[in-house]
């Protein structure tokens, strides 16, 4: 069975992967508006595309903290990828690597950090954490992320509440869940103890507590680049760069927790000129084609993450079907480039999208 696109890839997941581990990855908040919102909103952007130029050689190539990528493509951190094939993270990882990509690895993998560099020694990984409700255990982790070989902290900031799904009382799930390995988090559980509810207090929705000293908190304990994961808005981007951060990932979370929202792309443009080019600034949610991300790009992301995407991939054939999705990803973006007139990431602007409204009115 040959998989073209990256809604092949969603459907072998679909068929394969069983009604429960599909509702762990698929499942939106609430009704889902937001996760719709993210990939809807790639669609009310169209093309203006240059045309009698020279496209015979495209780049795809950038610097990203200091690391060449070879693509504005990574992986956006997603929990549990044990879920889709047995080698979970290690295999998503060793894709990683032989593509040289970015993997920001979720705190909630099922293999310790440390096995997961292992299995890929060479991959450019980041480490995501959340503000965790015991500083001693996020400290630990953190010392734990830089011996492991992380180039970067992404602190994912947009969970100090926990939103209880109906499908997470289901007994089928949990027993799902019981599977999870939650490798990071074993050292600091009792083995007597009831794991996943002493797992579920040391998570920031065990408190509801976050504030902006915490992100200074992680910047004296830490001299690897910090990410913030989770901003939606102009307002909160600026405090960040008032922060000193390295970089902005907008996100809501693939669409899992507030619903409502604005997709990412639609909430991007108004963070890019806060920023106004002192931080880096990625995003992630609803892309699912090389044309998605040239849109992103031109909206002014340095880079694009993928998550659910991954884990199809993972589901088809581990290493190599993740493989698959990013060559997929990669042919599409080269030839958006080329049909646009643009050989290299720095020359995608915004010069080369229109948002559908706009056409009307001209």
């Amino acid at each position: 069975m040959e998989l073209t696109t990256i809604k092949d890839f969603e459907q072998y997941a679909l068929d394969h992967l069983g009604t429960l581990a599909n509702s762990y990855y698929a499942t939106p908040a609430v009704s889902g508006t937001t996760y719709n919102e993210n990939i809807t909103a790639y669609q009310n952007y169209k093309f203006r595309p240059r045309y009698l130029r020279d496209v015979r050689h495209v780049c795809t190539e950038l610097d990203v903290q200091g690391h060449k990528t070879s693509l504005p493509i990574g992986f956006s951190p997603t929990a549990h990828h044990i879920f889709a094939h047995p080698l979970g993270e290690k295999a998503s990882a060793s894709s990683a690597e032989a593509e040289n990509v970015i993997m920001i690895v979720s705190l909630m993998s099922d293999f310790p950090m440390e096995d997961i560099a292992k299995a890929a020694p060479n991959a450019t990984l980041w480490q995501q954490f959340y503000i965790l409700a015991d500083e001693e255990v996020m400290l630990d982790l953190l010392r734990r992320a830089e011996q492991a070989g992380v180039k970067a902290i992404v602190l994912t900031v947009d969970q100090c509440s926990w939103r209880q799904q109906t499908w997470y009382d289901n007994d089928d799930i949990k027993k799902l869940l019981s599977k999870a390995k939650h490798g990071n988090f074993q050292k600091y559980i009792a083995k007597d103890s009831d794991f996943i509810t002493q797992f579920m207090n040391l998570m920031p929705w065990s408190t509801n507590y976050a504030s902006w000293d915490q992100i200074t908190w992680f910047q004296s304990q830490t001299k690897l680049p910090i990410i913030v994961k989770g901003i939606m808005t102009a307002e909160d981007a600026v405090l960040a760069v008032e922060r000193k951060v390295d970089g902005i990932l907008v996100s809501n979370h693939g669409g899992r927790h507030l619903d409502d929202l604005q997709g990412t792309l639609d909430a991007l443009p108004a963070i890019v000129k806060a920023v106004d080019g002192k931080v880096d600034v990625y995003v992630d949610g609803g892309i699912r084609s090389g044309q998605d991300v040239f849109k992103a790009l031109a909206l002014g992301a340095k880079m694009v993450f993928v998550g659910r995407p991954i884990l199809w991939g993972l589901a088809y054939d581990g290493a190599k079907g993740v493989g698959q999705v990013l060559d997929i990803l990669k042919s599409e973006l080269k030839y958006t480039m080329q049909l646009t007139g643009c050989t290299n990431i720095s020359e995608i602007t915004d010069d080369y999208v229109i948002r559908t409204e706009s056409i009307s009115k001209l």
